[in-house]
């Protein structure tokens, strides 16, 4: 069965690359709850996350949200749209204040020249990108609901915590919250994870990853 990185974390960048994007482009700034780009529009440009929290997310015809990344510093987003002169599948919204450098076609072309690794690099995210949709549907066809939310406990850790809402992981992995709220209930009366305002903490990463390949 193959693995699911909801989170995305193969579109951050190399180091030296984050170097040079936060050199380029022209950066803004979004409050919380901004909207970055939506759904349907043209790209125009893809953005560089500089600093700060951004969510990914899709909507279908009646309403419903899917949420398809929490990016946070060193992330790419929009660049599907940018290279194949499609409307977004997607839109962004800033879950906390952020910076973001938007780089447009003339921007990038500019790079290249300077940088030509940095057209390899952005040919290995988008690679990536096909990969972990793959996943995320294996995940979603075949994994029962606590394998999918202890993979996403997984991937999502950063700094030893978790800092998705239990809204955010019903989202992701296609569950109600309540079924969210059970299984995390039901981690942390096994001793596998522990939660303290807003945050969850992983115990025993090793029984996690036994829940996934079970």
């Amino acid at each position: 069965m193959g693995s699911m990185n909801y989170n995305y974390k193969n579109s951050e960048v190399h180091r030296d690359m984050q170097v040079i994007l936060e050199k380029s482009g022209i950066v803004r700034s979004f409050p919380k709850g901004t909207i970055i780009y939506r759904q349907g529009d043209m790209a125009e440009y893809f953005c560089y996350l500089k600093k700060g929290r951004v969510k990914v997310f899709m909507n279908s015809a009646d309403g419903m949200e899917k949420i398809l990344n929490t990016a946070t510093h060193g992330e790419i987003l929009g660049e599907g749209a940018f290279f194949d002169k499609k409307p977004r599948v997607s839109s962004a919204r800033a879950v906390v204040a952020s910076e973001l450098i938007m780089i447009d076609e003339e921007s990038l072309m500019e790079l290249i020249k300077k940088y030509p690794r940095i057209a390899f690099e952005l040919l290995e995210i988008l690679s990536n990108r096909i990969r972990l949709l793959s996943a995320q549907i294996d995940a979603m066809t075949f994994m029962q609901a606590d394998a999918r939310i202890a993979q996403l406990l997984i991937e999502s850790e950063a700094g030893g915590e978790i800092k998705l809402t239990h809204e955010e992981m019903a989202a992701v992995v296609g569950v109600s919250r309540v079924t969210v709220s059970k299984i995390l209930g039901k981690f942390v009366k096994s001793g596998i994870i522990s939660t303290e305002y807003g945050r969850v903490i992983i115990k025993n990463r090793d029984r996690l990853s036994e829940i996934v390949v079970k």
